[in-house]
């Protein structure tokens, strides 16, 4: 039973379908397995009877139309169209057999009455088309009925039987009674449940467009349904009150407009759109697009935004005031960094083509040294009061701006054909206040001028101060203004890139240690000096500028730690094969007074007793840090701790007769520059005569550097010179060559060791 309600489609999910082809194939089904059940009697009876009267084609037009059907129903399973042409042929079929091959006419005219089902079935599956094609179609055997009074005999052929009129009117009985029946059953019964269906749905429409009714008129927000032509198609009250129009039809184009104009499609059709009410300009309503539906309408929705309209407003004043607080100096009232920028770039781009432009950064000088002496009020009051003055100095065109700290800016536009841009600098620089009085207590001006120069350039003026601040690094109190050099920018560059180098090298342990000798008079070995080596791309770079950069950049401490681990490294080395040559190491004067390195080097001592007498220190007299007095403290202690200390470059420093005094040293090195002179100056020489005296009275160890020639060395024999040191014994050399030496001679000669070497 369920595989015939599978198979007629009649189970409880396709009976709640109303899909038409579904629908169609179960009608098809019912009217051709009920008419294959119903007619099987008729056809086996009636075969039985022409088998006996020997009417074979009975048997073989009966027997064709069974098959027909079932054809017409295995053809139902996957093609309904096809089996419902099929049904309408056997039905035609079947009626003119009737009609043509019965002699009894009373009984024929039954075949006319079965094509009348024509329509019927065609209205089924295939439209009302077809069904009038058949209704009319139908005339032609209703004429037959209706005018012919004997039966057409085309062919020869009679089916007759005795029982033809049974089979006839059961045939037609079984066709009307049972099939057309069941099919209608079939089709009225998914009526009857789409009905209910729709009832059903019909009043959950019903209910979800009071649901959505209601939301739409209380969903918090003014909304509008709006057609795609600008008609509103609905508006809830809270729109309605917004627009200020409580009743009748709503266009948006007639109530809001915009800046531009009045409000159109093209405008609401975007995401948001800030527009006004046309019967009162100064209420703001901002309409945003929220969807598009599937009808082609659109959901708006409708806010007041006068509020937030008039604190915008408001902001923007603030805004603007904000922006002159920004670009202003609140100690000095002149435009800041931000705002020399801005305004330099307003002249910048108006300037003429036979004009150029003075951009100039004024440095303060000694403002720290007046806030220490008079306090720090001091300062700021002096550099409001010299804004003042240069303020009044300055052409009314000029701009003057505070860019930072002790910093100002000034920029100055000139005609090329009246002035060239270094008077103009000059004159300048001569106008600034000389002195400045602040309560009585005069300051005397110290300035310091980086200088740019811009014409028609795409030039910006944040490169123009970039520009002054590098000409600023060039300036000194001997030289104070200072223009623009793009070769000396090129070196402060060069000079970064190699002190990043530089402290890689540092870090990565790359520096190599060469040693010169210090000798006796008479070539014999006695110490070394430990210098430092630096390659960087398979070049080597010169010591004098490494080590200038290592000092300007704040890496000396560094460096001078660096070589100093090479050189204990290298004398416990040595301590164990018994090599016993102290070996100096070169200190500028800042690392002393790091108290890392200091703590360092006290700890290499306390560690390493015997190296107190095998590391020396030698001491940079021409580096200013030797004056202070701390340094001054600590050579004392490291000297009375056992150390030698030892005043390098002597008579080229700074109060050279005094540092004799102060520090701590057991031993003079007399500059080269001294030694080159020997013995062809005579004022050289008695500088050295004297010079060895007062060695000799204060108990000091003399170390001369620099000696090349032999003359040198015998002259600097004659005058009591304990140690020599130059290229007439040897250049710097690396350690491997002093070690290779040194296990061949263990105390060599080094006037006998090798001819002198000419740097």
């Amino acid at each position: 039973m369920q595989w015939f309600r599978q198979f007629l489609r009649l189970t409880k999910q396709d009976l709640g379908s109303a899909e038409a082809a579904l629908l169609q194939q179960s009608v098809l089904r019912i009217i051709l397995l009920s008419g294959l059940a119903l007619v099987l009697g008729i056809v086996l009876h009636s075969s039985w009877q022409a088998w006996q009267q020997g009417s074979y084609h009975i048997i073989a037009i009966t027997c064709s139309f069974y098959v027909s059907l079932l054809a017409a129903l295995y053809l139902s399973r996957h093609h309904t169209k096809v089996g419902a042409v099929a049904l309408l042929g056997i039905v035609v079929g079947a009626g003119f057999c009737i009609s043509l091959f019965i002699g009894d006419f009373s009984l024929a005219k039954l075949g006319v009455v079965f094509v009348y089902t024509l329509p019927m079935i065609s209205l089924m599956f295939f439209g009302v088309r077809t069904a009038v094609f058949f209704m009319l179609l139908n005339c032609i055997p209703f004429g037959y009925l209706i005018w012919l009074e004997q039966p057409l005999h085309l062919i020869p052929w009679s089916i007759t039987l005795p029982d033809t009129a049974l089979y006839l009117h059961g045939l037609l009985f079984l066709f009307f009674n049972f099939c057309i029946p069941l099919a209608f059953a079939r089709i009225f019964g998914t009526l009857r449940r789409a009905s209910r269906q729709l009832g059903v749905l019909n009043l959950q429409l019903e209910q979800s467009h009071n649901y959505y009714e209601e939301l739409f008129e209380n969903n918090g927000s003014a909304t509008l349904l709006m057609h795609s032509n600008g008609d509103v198609i609905k508006a809830n009250g809270l729109a309605r009150r917004l627009l200020q129009c409580e009743t009748g039809p709503l266009r948006l184009d007639q109530l809001l407009q915009t800046q531009t104009g009045p409000l159109d499609p093209a405008h609401w059709a975007q995401d948001k759109i800030e527009c006004q009410l046309q019967a009162d300009p100064d209420q703001y309503m901002q309409l945003k697009h929220v969807i598009r539906t599937r009808s082609g309408h659109h959901i708006l929705n409708l806010q007041d935004i006068t509020a937030l309209k008039r604190l915008q407003q408001q902001f923007e004043q603030y805004q603007q005031k904000l922006d002159v607080w920004q670009h202003y100096d609140s100690m000095t009232s002149l435009p800041n960094r931000a705002g020399f920028l801005e305004l330099g770039a307003q002249r910048l781009s108006a300037l003429q083509s036979n004009q150029f432009a003075l951009v100039v950064i004024v440095r303060l000088c000694h403002i720290k040294t007046l806030n220490q002496q008079y306090g720090y009020d001091f300062g700021t009051r002096l550099m409001q009061r010299f804004a003042e003055k240069s303020r009044a100095v300055l052409p009314a065109e000029a701009v003057l701006a505070r860019v930072r700290g002790v910093k100002f800016a000034i920029w100055l536009q000139a005609n090329l054909n009246a002035t060239d841009p270094v008077h103009l600098a000059q004159m300048l620089c001569s106008n600034l206040p000389s002195e400045i009085r602040i309560d009585g207590f005069p300051a005397r001006m110290h300035y310091q001028f980086g200088l740019a120069v811009a014409r028609l350039t795409t030039d910006e003026p944040l490169v123009l101060l970039e520009r002054c601040e590098l000409a600023l690094e060039h300036s000194h109190p001997a030289q104070p203004l200072s223009f623009y050099d793009p070769g000396s920018a090129l070196k402060l560059e060069q000079d970064y890139r190699l002190g990043n180098a530089l402290r890689d090298a540092l870090r990565l342990q790359q520096l190599e240690l060469h040693l010169q000798p210090k000798v006796s008079p008479d070539g014999e070995l006695q110490s070394f000096e430990a210098l430092s080596r630096w390659s960087l791309n398979g070049e080597m770079v010169t010591p004098d500028r490494f080590i200038a950069l290592a000092e300007q950049q704040g890496i000396i401490v560094q460096f001078s730690r660096c070589v100093l681990q090479q050189a204990v490294r290298l004398l416990q080395d040595w301590q164990e094969r018994g090599w016993l040559y102290p070996v100096a190491v070169n200190l500028a004067g800042p690392e002393l007074l790091d108290d890392s390195f200091f703590a360092e080097l006290m700890s290499l001592g306390a560690d390493y007793p015997w190296l107190i007498s095998q590391l020396q220190l030698e001491i940079t007299e021409t580096n200013i840090a030797v004056q202070h007095p701390t340094l001054h403290k600590r050579l004392k202690a490291l000297s009375q701790y056992g150390f030698s200390i030892s005043i390098d470059d002597f008579g080229t420093g700074h109060s050279s007769l005094s540092q004799l005094v102060d520090c701590a040293a057991d031993t003079l090195k007399i500059d080269r520059r001294f030694v080159r002179a020997v013995p062809q100056d005579s004022r050289t020489v008695r500088i050295l005569h004297t010079t060895v005296q007062l060695a000799k009275t204060l108990n000091l160890k003399l170390v001369a550097e620099g000696v090349e020639q032999d003359v040198q060395r015998r002259f600097l024999q004659t005058l009591g010179c304990q140690q020599l040191q130059g290229y007439l014994f040897s250049p710097p050399q690396a350690v491997c060559y002093w070690q290779q030496l040194l296990s061949e001679n263990a105390r060599p000669n080094l006037l006998q060791q090798q001819d002198p070497i000419v740097p």
